[in-house]
């Protein structure tokens, strides 16, 4: 497995890696190619799957004339990941500044704050 904290996919990688989060079966370059919401040739899906698959947040195997690809790294320990060097760069590893500002700039309901307050207070339960 490789060092998730020195790789951010690019955004062209992540789209190819959302689709692949939702399968936990291997699944073909033509499939990848159906769900992605852009126009893309099966060139460019083989391409990016072949970098995902370099970096180690893919795995390829084959099954008769077909390659098929799956996610070797789960959609939450990328986010996670992501998260922590956003918090990082931006935020100094404030968690107490990120959210302040999360919370200043969006508009959020009486439900989302009460739901925020009880993640807020599980957490420091722990």
């Amino acid at each position: 497995m490789n060092d998730l904290s020195k790789t951010k996919l690019p955004d062209s990688e992540l789209e190819v890696m959302l689709v692949l989060w939702q399968h936990e079966e291997p699944i073909r370059t033509a499939q990848v190619l159906a769900e992605i919401d852009r126009e893309w040739t099966l060139s460019t899906v083989k391409a990016l799957l072949t970098r995902l698959a370099e970096k180690g947040f893919a795995q390829v195997s084959r099954k008769g004339r077909f390659t098929l690809y799956k996610a070797l790294v789960s959609e939450e320990e990328y986010r996670r990941t992501e998260t922590k060097g956003l918090l990082r760069r931006y935020y100094k590893n404030s968690v107490k500044s990120m959210v302040a500002a999360l919370v200043n700039e969006e508009s959020l309901t009486g439900a989302e704050l009460a739901e925020l307050e009880e993640i807020i207070r599980n957490a420091g339960r722990k």
